[in-house]
């Protein structure tokens, strides 16, 4: 069964930064690619437009024709390329249609860039990025895009190594099965990584139960023993995983190490909290996606 990934447009360049990692996405596992836009007119406006006396429902259909036609085009350029792409415009809030149509029409994943505004009539990409990733519940790649397009038509980015942040709780771990059919379609291996949570405690008689640096040692070791096990399951599924640790605050040691060791994609849950030594992976991956470079896979934990 082929995949069907949906790519969140609203007509600017930066927003078309998110096809290079659809475009991937397309190619490797195959998926068809289904071009998204809304189009709808806030309420602001509506009322502006009712003073002026001008029809709000024709400016609507102008909008929608001008999607479809910016669609079109885009789908011919990518199929081009070789990539099933197909191409939908509806009308309604941006964030809730995307999620909306993605839940009706079964939809495997939703790529989209974090940033892509130009002109009144385009979104936000901030707050709808953030939008999508509260309601949707499905995975959500995000791209967070750069100021200056890059020129030419998307081409597919390379992605051979993929950080996946764990914080030792099975729910952290519901990033890993929409990441292993990927993982295994693209080739690309994974970096088991986990930031242990270092709590010190027992100050008695002016002295501590257990050295900081035993604490330390010990929070290493559950931590390593912890991703051989999730990498040796791995294996098991026909995908490679080493493992690395790190010890610092969670979300700068994610995306310090993404950018000291090549890595491609970072993918995480969005949250995946089991006890007081666990990350808030919520407020981590927040912290993450605004840091990171390379583009991030958020799969929303049950």
């Amino acid at each position: 069964m082929v995949a069907r990934i949906l790519v969140a447009l609203d007509g600017s360049s930066l927003a078309e930064q998110a096809l290079p990692c659809a475009a991937a996405l397309g190619q490797g596992l195959p998926a068809e690619l289904v071009l998204f836009r809304a189009v709808s007119i806030p309420s602001d406006v509506e009322e502006v437009l009712y003073r002026a006396q001008v029809e709000a429902e024709a400016l609507g259909d102008q909008l929608e024709a001008q999607a479809n036609d910016y669609l079109r085009w885009m789908a011919a350029s990518l199929r081009e390329t070789g990539l099933q792409v197909s191409y939908v415009v509806q009308r309604g809030p941006a964030a809730e249609s995307i999620v909306d149509y993605a839940a009706e029409m079964e939809i495997d994943a939703i790529v989209m860039a974090t940033h892509g505004y130009a002109g009144l009539k385009r979104w936000t990409h901030g707050s709808v990025a953030e939008r999508v990733l509260q309601l949707a519940d499905v995975p959500v790649l995000m791209v967070r895009a750069r100021e200056e397009a890059p020129a030419g038509p998307p081409e597919p980015i390379c992605c051979d190594r993929v950080l996946v942040p764990l914080d030792g709780s099975e729910m952290a771990e519901q990033v890993l099965p929409p990441l292993i059919p990927l993982a295994r379609a693209l080739g690309c291996g994974l970096i088991l990584f986990q930031v242990p949570v270092v709590h010190v405690w027992g100050w008695s008689t002016g002295e501590w139960y257990m050295p900081i640096q035993g604490i330390m040692d010990t929070a290493m070791a559950d931590a390593e023993s912890y991703l051989a096990g999730v990498a040796q399951r791995l294996k098991q599924e026909g995908v490679e995983a080493s493992t690395a640790v790190e010890i610092g605050a969670v979300s700068e040691c994610i995306v310090d190490y993404a950018a000291a060791n090549q890595v491609d994609l970072i993918a995480m849950c969005t949250h995946g909290r089991t006890g007081l030594a666990r990350w808030t992976l919520g407020s981590v991956a927040d912290r993450v996606l605004r840091g990171a470079d390379v583009p991030i896979l958020l799969v929303r934990a049950k």
